[in-house]
Parts: structure tokens; C-alpha cells; sequence
């Protein structure tokens, strides 16, 4: 045997035997003795992926197609690289130039369907499972991406069959389980979606999608204390946050706070460190000396609603010196929130004295004695759960058939575009961040906003607002409930089944047609 072949042998035993760096090692001593061997470099690059190393990965891959420009498995495993580091575009070139190379290849379809539902594009996506399907009926990843993408499309029960036909073939695959879950919550069934969760984890402990899952699916159903607890692995998933590498100081889990450093950082969206802002009083109660970490659109409004209880800086600076950090969304956790102790004081925001008297005048004028009322449609596309939360303009616009109100559009952003009436009002080139927004919300008489950011930032100024909901809405909604405990003045209009928008537009003309009734009685 030559030197070669001894050596490609312990590489391939390491490998098998979950030996990644060692493998990688043996990989290269090989590639030194036949650097123009594709396959070698290939190797290369699975051990180094498995070892954690995707820099390397890609390199290797991209030396392999440098050598073989039409290796299949090379752009197959580079098209699975580059999908898991979120590089959608790139993954969805590398998949293309498989299939290109290699038609028909149930895998290669599959993957390559992957990145086209994370894109967005359903129906492609569900096309290349349906393909993948023709070719091997009994391939289980296919059939259960199928069921996610049928699920997306509201073809519920087509989805339910192939999320069980998937399971039928590998009964114990925690992903199958966990996708069964995220049908069932879909489908309003969400304590048979918690049991679901609670099998995903059981065949994989580890898996930090399930536990996720299952804490929103705790939250939802009102059982905080799990639920917020249980959302605490999320810090188990790597890379989840970009500051998680700099923060050296220890996360507060509830020590006595009495002269010491509090960082709180905005971890995640907009809505989120709205919603969540009402803990920072709380804290500086505590006696807390604290600094809160905000993306720049959230400053202003921030700074003029805590003004003398912390300093707001903004979330791209540097860290400032303190003795503990707390991301926002972990606050209820650490506050021991539950449902009877939400504490739900509003306003606990608020917008600057000159603004709101600059916007009462011009809303006054022009609304000429109407109902004065704020919409929001849609959401940010980016977000996860968007697909449900947001809805058509063309559905939301035959709100605007009342005479009585006078509409504004409050969805900054290319969607806000989407609607272009003469009835709405548009003033979006002034609404240059939040706390320019929260001016404005403060001389509406009413706020109708899909789940965003503009919804929480309604509620916690304390503006009259109706928050419309998706047939499985943001756990912290809750379920089956009209009222919101985290606002007062929220009213919750939620879809009747999946993906019915139609209904709710109908409910809330009901609901404007009452208000309008009610301001003509004086």
C-alpha cells in the first residue's frame, strides 16, 4: 500500500470516527503529495466544515472547482456551505450549477428547494421537492420540506400527509418531529404542537430549534415562567448574536443591582425592545446605574422617555465598562414575569412636547373634525414569520371606504408604497424614527397595525390601538384573548383560520363603522 493510500485511510477512519480536525490534517498531508486530486480537496473541505472551520471549507471546495469546474459534489457541497452561513444568493448559484451538471438528483433538487423557500419563493421550492418526489417517492427530507412548503401556500391537509409520510419513513427524526409541531401550531392545535416539541428534544437534546419552539409554544399558551426559562437556549446556539464574542462581563441573573453597572442591549427587532422597555424603570428602581445599547432609530425616542434614569447609546458604539449585561429579551426572564405580574403601567414612553404640538396642528387641519386614524399593513419582510403576519395591500386598502376617517400611513419603508391612495395620507418622509413616529401616533384617535413595531410602539405610549393577528400569532399575544395584558389600550383582531385577512378587514370596518357612530353622538 502505498504512503498515499496508508494516509487516506486514517483520514477517512478519522473522519468516520467524528476525529474532524485530525482528518483535515490527513487530508492536507495527502493534497501535499497529489495537490490536482478534486476529491482530495473536497474531503478537505467536509472535515473542515465538521470541524467548525467554514472559511477553510470554502476555500477548499473553491480549490477543488478550480481543479474540476464541473464537479458536481463540489458545488453540492459548496451550495450546502454557503447555505448554512446564510449566503442565500451564492448557495442558490452553487445548487443551480449542480443540477446543471447533474439533472434529477433527489438531493440536489431538495437543497436547492431549501434555499428557495428561505428566499421566499414557495411554489419554485415546492417545484423542485415535487421533482426530487418523482424521482425517489419515499425521500423523507423531501416530503417534509414539501409538507413545511404546503403549509406556507395554506394547502393544510396536503402538508399534514406528507409531514406524516416523512415520519412514517424515519419515525424518530427530530427534525420530521419538530416540523410536525410547527404544522400543528399552524394549524391552531397548539397543545398537541407542545407535545410535538417535547418528542423533537427528546430524540435530540441538543436541538435548539425544538427548544425554542417549545418555549414560544409555553409562552403562547400562558405559561411564562417555562416559556421564558425554556427561551433562554437560545445563547446555546452559536453565532446567535454578533456581541456575544465582546461582552466579557458576566450576564445578570438577578443579583442585587445597588451601585452597579447595567448593560441592557437590544438583542433582536424593534418591536422586541419596544415591548420589553417597560422592565428599565423597574431596574433603575433597583438602583442600577444603566446604559442601554439601542439601534440608532430607537435613540431619540429612548432618550426623551428615560431621560435621567439611563444612558442610551447606540448598539454599533463601543461597549461601555459594566459590571453585568442583560439582553432585552431576556428580561422577562430575569424579572420572573408572569401572567398576573406583567407590568403593563402605560405610557411608559413618550414623545417630545415640540413635535407633538407640531403634529397636532397639521393633523388637526387635516383631518377637519374626522376620526384620525394610523395604519400599518405589513411588517418587516426580513422577519422570520413575516409570511403570516402581513397582508396584501390591496386587502387593507377597503378600510380606507370610510369618509369619516382620516387615514395615515405610518408603514415606513419600500411597502409602504405598495398602497397609494389619495384617502391616506402620506407623511413618511418625516417619520425619520421612532420617536418622530410616536409624535405623530399621540394626536391619532387610533392605531390599526398588523404585528410590527409601530403596534408595541402604540401600546406602550398608551394610544388606542388594533393589533391585527395571524391565525398563529407571535407567542407573546397569547391565544384566544381580545385584550393584551402587556397593553391596555390594544384591542387584538385575530384571523378565524390560516391565512384569512379577509376576515379580519371585515371585523375591523365593523369596529370603525361603531367609532364613527360614536363620535357623531358626541
Amino acid at each position: 500500500m502505498s504512503e498515499a493510500e496508508t494516509l487516506l485511510d486514517a483520514a477517512n477512519a478519522d473522519y468516520a470516527a467524528a476525529r474532524y480536525p485530525q482528518a483535515a490534517d490527513g487530508y492536507r498531508r495527502i493534497i501535499r503529495l497529489h495537490p490536482d486530486v478534486a476529491a482530495l480537496h473536497i474531503n478537505l473541505g467536509a472535515a473542515l466544515r465538521a470541524a467548525g472551520d467554514n472559511v477553510g471549507a470554502e476555500r477548499a471546495y473553491r480549490d477543488a472547482l478550480a481543479l474540476e469546474p464541473d464537479n458536481a459534489l463540489a458545488w453540492f457541497n459548496l451550495g450546502n456551505l454557503l447555505g448554512t452561513l446564510k449566503r442565500t444568493e451564492d448557495a442558490l448559484a452553487a445548487f443551480r450549477k449542480a443540477d446543471d451538471l447533474q439533472p434529477g438528483t433527489p438531493e440536489i433538487l431538495n437543497n436547492l428547494g431549501v434555499q428557495l423557500y428561505g428566499s421566499g419563493a414557495i411554489e419554485d421550492a415546492l417545484s423542485h421537492y415535487d421533482k426530487a418526489l418523482a424521482t425517489r417517492p419515499d425521500f423523507a427530507d423531501a416530503l417534509t420540506n414539501r409538507g413545511n412548503a404546503l403549509q406556507r401556500l395554506g394547502r393544510m391537509r396536503e402538508a399534514e400527509a406528507a409531514i406524516e409520510q416523512a415520519l412514517e419513513q424515519v419515525p424518530g427524526n427530530a427534525v420530521y418531529r419538530l416540523n410536525k409541531s410547527a404544522f400543528l401550531a399552524a394549524a391552531g392545535r397548539h397543545a398537541d404542537a407542545l407535545a410535538w416539541a417535547d418528542r423533537a428534544l427528546a430524540a435530540d437534546p441538543s436541538y435548539t430549534e425544538a427548544a425554542l419552539k417549545r418555549a414560544s409554544l409555553l409562552i403562547q399558551q400562558g405559561d411564562l415562567k417555562a416559556g421564558f426559562a425554556a427561551y433562554e437556549a437560545r445563547w446555546e446556539k452559536p453565532g446567535w448574536h454578533r456581541l456575544t464574542q465582546q461582552l466579557t462581563m458576566p450576564m445578570w441573573q438577578g443579583e442585587d443591582l445597588a451601585g452597579k453597572r447595567l448593560l441592557v442591549w437590544n438583542e433582536q427587532g424593534f418591536g422586541d425592545a419596544l415591548l420589553y422597555a417597560r422592565y428599565l424603570p423597574l431596574l433603575a428602581a433597583t438602583g442600577a446605574v444603566l446604559t442601554l445599547m439601542c439601534e440608532t432609530a430607537l435613540i431619540g425616542l429612548f432618550r426623551q422617555s428615560f431621560r435621567g434614569i439611563l444612558r442610551v447609546v447606540d448598539l454599533n458604539d463601543a461597549l461601555p465598562e459594566a459590571d453585568y449585561h442583560v439582553p432585552v429579551m431576556s428580561l422577562p426572564y430575569c424579572m420572573a414575569s408572569r401572567l398576573e405580574t406583567i407590568p403593563a403601567t402605560v405610557p411608559y414612553l413618550a414623545a417630545d412636547r415640540d413635535a407633538l404640538q407640531n403634529w397636532r396642528d397639521e393633523t388637526e387641519k387635516r383631518a377637519r373634525g374626522r376620526l384620525k386614524v394610523g395604519l400599518v399593513w405589513a411588517g418587516n419582510p426580513g422577519q422570520s414569520h413575516d409570511y403570516t403576519r402581513s397582508m396584501a395591500a390591496e386587502t387593507a386598502a377597503s378600510l380606507l371606504d370610510h369618509d369619516d376617517i382620516c387615514f395615515f400611513n405610518l408603514l415606513v419603508g419600500p411597502r409602504g408604497d405598495q398602497l397609494t391612495d389619495k384617502r391616506l395620507i402620506d407623511v413618511r418622509t418625516r417619520l425619520n424614527d421612532f420617536a418622530a413616529t410616536a409624535a405623530l401616533m399621540q394626536n391619532l384617535d387610533l392605531v390599526i397595525s398588523v404585528d410590527s413595531a409601530p403596534a408595541h410602539l402604540a401600546g406602550a405610549l398608551g394610544v388606542p390601538v388594533w393589533i391585527m393577528l395571524a391565525f398563529d400569532p407571535d407567542s407573546r399575544f397569547f391565544l384566544n384573548t381580545r385584550t393584551s395584558p402587556w397593553y391596555p389600550s390594544a384591542t387584538l383582531y385575530r384571523q378565524s383560520e390560516p391565512g384569512n385577512w379577509q376576515g379580519v378587514v371585515d371585523n375591523l370596518k365593523i369596529g370603525l363603522d361603531s367609532l364613527v357612530q360614536r363620535k357623531a353622538k358626541g
